[in-house]
């Protein structure tokens, strides 16, 4: 019987490792041939060298993350792109054959030289753009000022999304609760939460809320497809 070779995989987040809350539902779905290492775009870094380093200037493209201390931090966008493309580059270099970012943000310049790159972006947009088949998606982000951004991601036929923001990293569920009964009286059809920061717990506290949509959460729909390719 033919015995498939060790994989090496990165699962790879904007802030720092290890981020298992990002991939609990990924490294669930991996074939055991599969080894899996957690890195982080700006381990090493204090808190102040990330502030003075990734602070986003007012008005320009940003992402939320967490650090190893616990606390979240708010990024510029193409720096941080910047900075993922450094540490591909260095997976790459330690044989690192599938890389998996943990951001649902797009990043449209970044490049491998062999190994695979797999950017949720791509996954779940179609993913929801298939299974919705025209309905309207209510689009939930971490931070309202990434709108303008996630408007011309997710174009998609039919009816145009419509957006909310609630934190993953809230101490409690109220404010997504708020964001999803929002986005339900507005028309959404389904809801989608646009950010590995949130997991199968905020679908749970949605639907312990009453709220009854569809709900998709980012990290599982990658899991899945992830899961299937491996």
């Amino acid at each position: 019987m033919h015995t498939p070779s060790t994989v090496r995989l990165a699962l790879l987040n904007i802030g720092q490792a290890p981020r298992h809350d990002l991939t609990e539902a990924i490294e669930q779905g991996l074939p055991a041939h599969v080894r899996a290492w957690h890195v982080g775009a700006l381990d090493g870094l204090t808190r102040a060298e990330v502030q003075s380093q990734f602070a986003p200037a007012e008005g320009t493209p940003c992402l939320i993350s967490r650090l190893a201390d616990g606390g979240t931090v708010t990024l510029d966008a193409a720096r941080i792109g910047q900075q993922l493309q450094r540490t591909i580059d260095r997976l790459e270099d330690d044989g690192v054959e599938v890389i998996v970012l943990l951001c649902t943000g797009e990043f449209p310049q970044l490049r491998t030289r062999g190994a695979w790159l797999v950017e949720p972006d791509a996954v779940v947009c179609r993913t929801v753009a298939g299974l919705l088949g025209g309905q309207r998606a209510g689009v939930i982000l971490p931070l309202a000022q990434q709108e303008d951004e996630a408007r011309a991601k997710w174009r998609m036929p039919g009816a145009q999304p419509i957006f909310a923001a609630a934190s993953p990293y809230s101490p409690d569920a109220a404010s997504l609760v708020a964001a999803a009964r929002a986005l339900q009286v507005q028309g959404a059809d389904a809801l989608v939460l646009d950010c590995m920061g949130y997991a199968p717990h905020h679908k749970k506290a949605l639907r312990d809320a009453g709220v009854n949509l569809p709900v998709l959460v980012s990290g599982s729909v990658l899991a899945g497809a992830l899961g299937a390719f491996l």
